[in-house]
């Protein structure tokens, strides 16, 4: 009886054990199920994400694609900064050459009625006719101002490169210097 009464511990022991084991597989099961579905979750998205992601690349590639009349020079353009420096770079270029043609069409006017001796004086690329008068917009009257500045700036460097230019022609003694006609 001692005998069946250790035997019964021992299968009691073992039942209680195989119980927890029991109740421990199944907790794993439930979290395995868990990540199982987390997975595939996870699995969906990623193919979602990836799927995304190609189609991004793909509309990026097509934008890359230089056009059939894009010259080299415009494929260089790789980054915003250097179009913004190209963009100034032709701004500058757009605007030296309307004073070129301003500058221009003033001195044609003034080689065509030199006769009629046409008065110049007033008129300016950034003026324009209202109600019969010459007027500078408002928008204007800042950047007109600076450019007078600058032209007075330029103006004074032109006089002061003509008197050197002038005093180089003229000889040690203050003669203009050139062919001797006292011979």
């Amino acid at each position: 009886m001692v005998m069946m009464e250790s035997e019964l511990i021992d299968l009691r022991g073992k039942q209680e054990n195989y119980g927890n084991l029991l109740e421990e597989a199944r907790l794993t099961r439930e979290d395995l199920e868990k990540a199982k579905k987390e997975l595939e979750e996870l699995k969906t998205q990623g193919a979602e994400e990836k799927r995304k992601m190609e189609q991004e690349i793909a509309d990026l590639q097509s934008k890359l694609i230089p056009a059939a009349d894009e010259t080299v020079e415009t494929s260089r353009l790789t980054s915003r900064a250097n179009l913004v420096k190209e963009i100034k770079r032709l701004g500058g270029q757009m605007l030296a050459s309307m004073v070129y043609g301003w500058k221009n069409a003033v001195a044609q006017l003034k080689v065509v009625n030199s006769e009629h001796g046409l008065i110049t004086e007033g008129i300016h690329k950034l003026k324009k006719v209202e109600k019969g008068q010459i007027v500078i917009l408002e928008k204007y009257k800042q950047m007109a101002l600076e450019e007078e500045e600058e032209e007075d700036d330029d103006d004074d460097e032109e006089e002061d490169a003509e008197e050197e230019a002038v005093e180089e022609e003229k000889g040690p003694d203050g003669d203009e210097e050139g062919p001797d006609e006292s011979h």
